[in-house]
């Protein structure tokens, strides 16, 4: 097989740069596969250009298509799409408009609507005889937002099967530039002529492909999780936030952090835990794989109450009485025992937070961070936007630290991954911010990156927004109480315009480990709030004495003693130190201008809804 040429590089998405900046003719293949990505290709800055006359094996998923069907003897091949319509006319057989046709999408859309052109679908169980003609295909693997249109003659395979939107190709062929088409579509200007079919993955034609609308609605999508990664949106969304990711651990360990892995369950509680998840053992029977749940045995509890009433009320014999009120208690007795977790001998739960275990590595470390997933079980139906049981959040600890320090740091955080993210992920974001209504996604991220971010407290925070007058916020300002999104809003969008950092905060807002100030009425934490998505980090200085520290863990009705390990840190060489959490999600929020936090996770976790 004539394949692209091979390199050894361990990595291509860092060649295909080089090759990129170089403008360099050849197409590298993945390591490890022998297959050019379609990054590589039309993901150059020339889109592809260069390339021209150059053979490489390429697959991805078909995103739409079209077929021009030919009129003449299935002998001949297809026709080179670099060709004069002329030229092209005489080789396959085609009309001028035909060719024109397979050249331009318009003319395509609008030749289908007018003359009922050929379905890129598969017909699924005809008996049709397969179709003459050229299939003009468009395949995206997934590395790029830019697609790939391959020219397939019927002759290579039967059409229906290659056409379906869904269906995975490999093949091989040559890449050209399309003539003609390139002052129409210039992104859009090169293809591959195929001449080897490799591979087909064809679309179940029994069932049909969930996203075969070529703009499926958010709803569909998000009920489709296993399938969504196929649209370009979502594809766009997964590739920043696999840089974001990157761009976090390469931050901090470039910064002199070690990463640490902090447990997901937990028997610790940093607050209420009616916000958490708690975990339960499922017990088997012996005899068979049926299982008892919580939920089996609170239906067997309610049915047999009702059981021994109805008993009460009737004349039935005491024995059947007896009975009854036995087997209640029985499954009283179980629901006690289920609710007792026998597997960690004691209640246990998925972490809603990490920064009580990262304390401990940073009175050891120094300076620490994570990225983990957190679990939260409050989920406003008001909210549902904002708001997920899962999700992952960077979080940083730093001994020798005060608070100026955790924010200093959480800036600087922020604004390189921002940066990094808009200079190594600008198709992506232009392409988000294109399908967003009145997106400008860049240049809020470069505001973001350049300008200095606002900083006050929260006693300001509440000052400045009981002197608005333009606007009525129907949340309640008042000293104690916690800022709104729709007062977060105001202050990070139409007042400063810019990112604002809120500190100092009354006590009870805050968790019982933030240090007390001198007033004892105030915490030294922040919340980091960005424009169209809210608060994005938070943090504080950790309390570091010991008699502040358990005065608050009663205040804040905890039991002391599920509390000791921690508490050890302040008995044994305690130290000042401060930190902070990222929530990811809403950091891609605000990088892709998208609306909706659950768009920002592959699989997203909310109320009613753990498809998958």
């Amino acid at each position: 097989m004539a394949s692209a040429t091979a390199t050894s590089s361990s990595s291509s998405s860092s060649h295909d740069q080089d090759q990129h900046a170089s403008g360099e003719s050849y197409i590298e293949c993945f390591r490890y596969s022998r297959r050019a990505t379609l990054r590589s290709v039309v993901g150059r800055p020339d889109g592809g250009a260069g390339l021209a006359g150059e053979r490489a094996v390429v697959g991805g998923w078909v995103r739409s298509s079209d077929v021009v069907r030919a009129r003449r003897a299935a002998g001949s091949s297809a026709a080179s799409a670099s060709a004069s319509p002329e030229a092209e006319t005489a080789a396959t057989g085609l009309t001028c408009t035909e060719v024109f046709m397979s050249r331009v999408p318009l003319i395509r859309c609008i030749a289908r609507l007018v003359a009922g052109g050929v379905s890129a679908a598969a017909s699924g169980g005809s008996a049709r005889r397969p179709r003459a003609g050229i299939a003009l295909v468009r395949i995206n693997d997934g590395s790029c937002v830019a697609d790939l249109q391959i020219v397939v003659d019927s002759s290579l395979c039967p059409l229906d099967q290659l056409t379906a939107t869904g269906a995975c190709v490999l093949v091989e062929g040559k890449i050209e530039q399309v003539e003609g088409a390139a002052s129409a579509s210039p992104q859009h200007a090169m293809q591959m002529k195929v001449d080897k079919i490799l591979h087909i993955g064809a679309v179940d034609s029994d069932k049909k492909y969930p996203l075969s609308n070529a703009h499926p609605s958010p709803d569909i999508v998000r009920a489709n999780p296993h399938l969504a990664a196929r649209t370009a949106a979502v594809a766009s969304t997964a590739r920043v936030r696999s840089e974001l990711v990157h761009a976090v651990h390469a931050f901090f360990q470039s910064n002199g952090f070690f990463h640490v892995n902090t447990p997901i369950i937990t028997t610790t509680s940093a607050g209420n835990r009616g916000k958490m998840f708690r975990l339960i053992r499922i017990f088997s029977k012996s005899d068979g794989d049926s299982r008892i749940t919580p939920e089996v045995v609170r239906a067997a509890i309610k049915s047999k109450t009702k059981q021994v009433e109805a008993l009460k009320r009737s004349e039935s014999n005491r024995e059947a009485h007896e009975a009854a009120e036995q087997d209640l208690q029985r499954a009283t007795a179980l629901s006690g025992q289920l609710e007792q977790d026998d597997f960690f001998h004691c209640p246990a739960y998925l972490t809603p937070c990490h920064t009580l275990h990262l304390e401990t590595y940073a009175c050891a470390l120094s300076s620490v961070y994570t990225f983990s997933p957190a679990f939260q079980a409050e989920s406003l139906d008001s909210d549902t936007d904002r708001s997920m049981a899962e999700r992952w959040t960077v979080d940083v600890e730093l001994a020798f630290a005060e608070l100026e320090d955790a924010i200093s740091c959480a800036e600087d955080c922020l604004k390189s991954l921002c940066s990094t993210v808009s200079k190594d992920c600008s198709d992506e974001l232009k392409f988000l911010s294109s399908s967003q209504a009145g997106g400008e996604t860049n240049s809020v991220i470069e505001s973001a990156v350049s300008s200095a971010w606002q900083k006050i407290k929260y006693s300001e925070a509440v000052s400045t927004l009981l002197q608005v007058t333009d606007k009525t916020f129907e949340s309640k300002i008042e000293w104690g109480l916690a800022l709104s999104q729709e007062h977060l809003s105001y202050l990070a969008d139409d007042l400063y315009k810019k990112p604002v950092i809120i500190y100092d905060y009354p006590k009870q807002l805050k968790p019982f480990y933030s240090r007390l100030k001198e007033d004892l009425r105030t915490t030294s934490a922040f919340d980091l709030v960005l424009p169209k998505v809210g608060i994005v980090a938070c943090g504080a200085q950790k309390e570091e004495r010991m008699d502040n520290l358990t005065s608050r863990i009663e205040e804040s009705g905890l039991q002391i003693e599920q509390l000791e390990w921690y508490l050890d840190t302040r008995r044994h060489g305690t130290v000042k130190h401060s930190g902070f959490s990222i929530d990811l999600e809403r950091l891609v929020l605000f990088v892709t201008g998208l609306k909706d936090v659950r768009d920002t996770i592959p699989f997203h976790r909310t109320k009613g809804h753990a498809k998958c």
